[in-house]
């Protein structure tokens, strides 16, 4: 068994896994942990890296489903299970480790800590823990102490009586992401996809051939090449956007061999393209409208930029019609926040009614579900827009 630790979009965390391992079974699915079965260790860490939406990926060592409600008697058992699963032996005298607990621990964390300090010392290692104030390390920690590589990284999760007892066998590279984003060109007067994100979304398309008629910066184009993909196409109205994302692709010659077509192209014509034969996927974040600040954000300015974004994706979607595209899209549009309300982009919702068939983006065995239009959101709480992803497909 695996558990995928989850981001703060868990729905979205989900989705991706569903996408990336799709004949797994759910043992346990809540906000912080998702744990399947059904796939080897081999398929985990060969797409381990390609998974945006994942904070971490632990194998599972040992399930303890018979704890005792006696409080001792539950320390004593864990005392055991850890001193028969720390896997201690041939460790230098110095021991730096950390423990995490997810769901409804019957131990507080400091006691868990107490508790596996003793079976250390008992091994006659000089135990440091790592955690911070007796809560769950973050993936910074775990790259920075090297504790995957030392085996010394420790997860506990609780379910109902049952507790789950992993190591750690992947954490996500967070400066990678970082890098890959700072280091393109960038324009900081439009929005832009986080690469997590874009990465997401390339999952959830299925994606071989990608095409993202609103390129931007090139951010999907880049992610997809990072994944493997030897080609990819773009198109922008933006004439800045079509020099700036070959610019940024044109960066990753020296480590990548792939083909690319960046063109302008006003998406509202997308019938025009002549490359969409080539084409296998669209994965794309859709124009977000104008950017708004809290003082001056209100209904009317909200209102206009949908009279403008419905025009433009009724010939969107009828274009591809024309093109008679018959691959995935997934792609994103803007929802609004004033004083704690969204306003949906709602006339979108016409269109891919009129125009498509919504992919399901969740499993049906886990209580989650998508919105009722069949999307997932992601906004982060300081930002004004957010972001509606769906998966879609003509019909």
């Amino acid at each position: 068994m695996f558990a995928f630790e989850l981001w703060r979009e868990f729905k979205l965390s989900i989705a991706e896994i569903f996408a990336v391992f799709p004949r797994w079974n759910t043992v346990f699915c809540d906000k912080k942990i998702l744990i399947i079965d059904g796939v080897s260790k081999d398929e985990i860490l060969n797409n381990a890296q390609n998974i945006g939406w994942s904070i971490k990926i632990m194998e599972v060592q040992k399930v303890a489903d018979t704890l005792s409600d006696d409080r001792k008697e539950m320390e004593l058992d864990i005392e055991q299970i850890l001193s028969e699963n720390l896997g201690l032996d041939g460790f230098e005298w110095k021991f730096h480790y950390a423990i995490n607990i997810f769901g409804r621990s019957p131990l507080l964390h400091k006691e868990m800590l107490k508790i596996s300090k003793k079976v250390i010392k008992e091994h006659s290692l000089n135990p440091r823990f790592i955690n911070q104030d007796f809560k769950n390390i973050s993936s910074v920690a775990i790259i920075k102490e090297a504790l995957i590589k030392k085996w010394t990284e420790f997860n506990i999760i609780y379910s109902d009586n049952t507790a789950y007892f992993w190591n750690t066998i992947f954490v996500q590279n967070i400066y990678a992401y970082s890098n890959r984003d700072y280091g393109k060109d960038r324009d900081m007067n439009i929005g832009m996809l986080p690469p997590k994100l874009a990465q997401m979304m390339l999952n959830l398309a299925w994606w071989e051939v990608i095409y993202d008629p609103f390129v931007g910066l090139g951010t999907v184009l880049i992610e997809s090449i990072h994944m493997g993909n030897k080609k990819v196409f773009g198109s922008d109205l933006n004439e800045r956007m079509v020099t700036t994302s070959n610019a940024n692709l044109d960066k990753l010659k020296q480590g990548f061999d792939f083909e690319k077509k960046i063109i302008f192209q006003n998406a509202k014509y997308i019938h025009e393209i002549k490359f969409s034969g080539e084409v296998d996927s669209i994965v794309t974040e859709g124009y977000l409208g104008e950017i708004m600040t809290k003082s001056n954000i209100n209904i009317e300015r909200i209102q206009k930029q949908r009279d403008k974004l419905n025009d433009l994706y009724e010939w969107f979607f009828l274009g591809l019609k024309r093109l008679e595209f018959k691959w995935n899209i997934v792609i994103s549009f803007p929802f609004w926040e004033i004083t704690w309300k969204y306003f949906y982009f709602e006339e979108i919702y016409d269109k891919i009614n009129k125009y498509c068939i919504v992919n399901k983006l969740l499993p049906e065995n886990i209580e989650f579900q998508e919105t009722k239009s069949g999307s997932l959101l992601y906004k982060r709480d300081v930002q004004l827009v957010g972001r509606e992803i769906f998966c879609l497909k003509l019909k």
